[in-house]
């Protein structure tokens, strides 16, 4: 029978491999998800997985399957590094489908399957001879190694490729998007202090240091940080979808369009301009323009979004944006665009699909950078808090 800390930590092991099973589902069960997805579940599984097998070596029994141990067993570590780097790699450079050049990076676990094989053959197909052959002891040891070796080098090719895209995002997008991406440096430190206590194990396992404590110890961080990608994906479900980077292909088609627009929005003025229309009719015609601009790109979305960005958007200038806004609709910008903000995040609250998005996920996504802000305009223009509007929303 375990001891009580085996036993403890088993249950550990359990709830560690319940949240990669439900991980993989949130992953997989939308049909137009970003191929990275698949990136991210295989390496859930892969970490499911190692939990499962140490709950099952605790209790051995029924649970625990020695064919299935002699075969995968030491290959579990050669599965833990490079699904996690691939996920990174594939969700920022946008791939939709496997590279043929990433199998290299599956290359030690092509060659240690294909040895194993060789093994088993060499023994006559029994597993009882294969676990006493000469050479048998080399493959877990080679295992180990090389998963020694792969921990700081994927941890380092991982955390270049979050730095490069952090520094994109700040450029080219915004703060908030850019802290979004924070949740993947977590991911990565507890990846590097699973190699490192399992570099340690593997190095110390001559030594009077037991190895198998070691094991527990990384395998309660992988535990834990498969329950904190379950809660990522649950309640940050907009990170995961298809839509949340831009997309090569959806861009180049708004760029098309807002040529279309911006050459229509061009003849359309360079005809009232030949009829000397009025100054009322200007500023009409700017909120028209505003009205539409914003409709289509949903421009407010961006917590950096100023009046330079719209008048440039619309090809106007600033004082004649603010002219049109005081005199046809009584706004200022900075309240115009945060009621549009509001509006937004209105209609997610009031989705029920949307139940589990978290209030300040949907603020962010409506372009708040700022809770106070979104907490304050809310209350001034439906006269209830987020969570009162989505409570009553959801149950009319």
């Amino acid at each position: 029978m375990p001891t009580s800390i085996e036993s403890y930590f088993s249950v550990l092991m359990l709830f560690g491999f319940s949240q990669a099973v439900l991980s993989i589902y949130l992953l997989t069960k939308e049909k137009n998800r970003p191929f990275s997805n698949n990136m991210l579940a295989l390496m859930i599984f892969f970490w499911g997985f190692s939990c499962y097998w140490f709950f099952a070596y605790i209790w051995k029994g029924a649970l625990f399957s020695v064919t299935v141990t002699t075969f995968i067993g030491p290959m579990l570590a050669l599965t833990l590094f490079p699904p996690i780097y691939l996920y990174v790699k594939y969700l920022f450079y946008e791939f939709k489908s496997f590279q043929k050049w990433d199998h290299i990076h599956f290359l030690p676990i092509y060659i240690y399957l294909s040895f194993t094989l060789f093994l088993f053959l060499d023994s006559d197909f029994s597993i009882e001879q294969m676990r006493k052959h000469k050479w048998f002891s080399l493959r877990r040891d080679m295992s180990a190694y090389i998963a020694t070796l792969q921990g700081p080098l994927y941890f380092w090719m991982t955390h270049k490729i979050l730095k490069r895209w952090h520094l994109k995002l700040e450029k080219d997008f915004s703060e908030i998007e850019s802290r979004k991406l924070e949740w993947f440096r977590t991911i990565n430190i507890c990846f590097a202090i699973v190699f490192i206590i399992g570099g340690i194990s593997t190095i110390l396992r001559i030594t009077l240091i037991n190895p198998f404590y070691l094991y527990m110890g990384y395998h309660a961080i992988m535990a834990l940080s498969l329950f904190y990608i379950a809660t990522m994906i649950y309640k940050y479900p907009l990170l995961f979808s298809q839509n949340f980077f831009f997309q090569k292909e959806a861009k180049h088609t708004e760029e098309v369009e807002e040529m279309e627009v911006e050459e229509s929005i061009v003849m359309d003025l360079e005809e009232k301009e030949q009829k000397e229309i009025s100054q009322i009719e200007k500023e009409q015609l700017i909120i028209k323009k505003i009205e539409k601009v914003m409709k289509e790109k949903k421009l407010y979305q961006d917590p950096n979004f100023n009046l330079n960005d719209l008048a440039g958007a619309i090809s106007e200038s600033r004082n004649a944006i603010s002219m049109a806004l005081n005199q046809n609709l009584n706004k200022t910008f900075y309240f115009y665009i945060n009621e549009l903000r509001i509006q937004e995040s209105s209609m997610l609250l009031s989705d029920p699909s949307k139940a589990h998005f978290s209030i300040e996920g949907i603020a962010s996504q409506s372009g708040f950078k700022s809770m106070s802000v979104f907490y304050r305009f809310f209350k001034e223009i439906h006269g209830v808090t987020p969570s009162v509007y989505r409570k009553n929303a959801i149950n009319s």
